[in-house]
């Protein structure tokens, strides 16, 4: 059987300013917000690919810890997007004050890749494929 990644899931303190930041900043389209589990709201979001990307409140009674948004820690640790042009957003990001965890970086192999703190401790990185 193969498997494909169905979507990426995000608890937020405010689902909603969270899904606004990423309708912003990543041209996210809201395609649903509904109660999942009681007591919770789940909005699902479209971000180019097949793989949706979910942002969901905390249950009552949850734990209030939060995840260290740093890179190489245990667990998953980051989601990627794939840029076309890695130095505007990167300028972009920084525009509007986004906290850049690593700058722009090139691979050996000519990869250019960046890592941003999304909102809710969440590390993204930016994927701009070789030439």
């Amino acid at each position: 059987m193969d498997y494909a990644i169905n979507h990426v899931h995000i608890r937020a303190k405010d689902p909603k300013a969270s899904a606004s930041w990423y309708e912003k900043i990543f041209n996210a389209k809201i395609v649903s917000e509904r109660e999942v589990m009681p007591g919770t709201i789940t909005i699902g979001m479209q971000v180019g690919g097949p793989t949706r990307l979910n942002i969901s409140s905390q249950p009552p009674n949850s734990s209030p810890d939060r995840a260290v948004p740093e890179l190489n820690r245990l667990g998953l640790e980051h989601f990627g997007f794939h840029v076309e042009d890695l130095e505007s957003e990167m300028a972009r990001f920084e525009s509007e004050g986004i906290r850049v965890v690593l700058p722009l970086t090139v691979t050996p192999q000519g990869i250019k890749l960046a890592y941003i703190e999304g909102p809710d401790d969440v590390i993204i990185e930016l994927v701009q494929a070789a030439p």
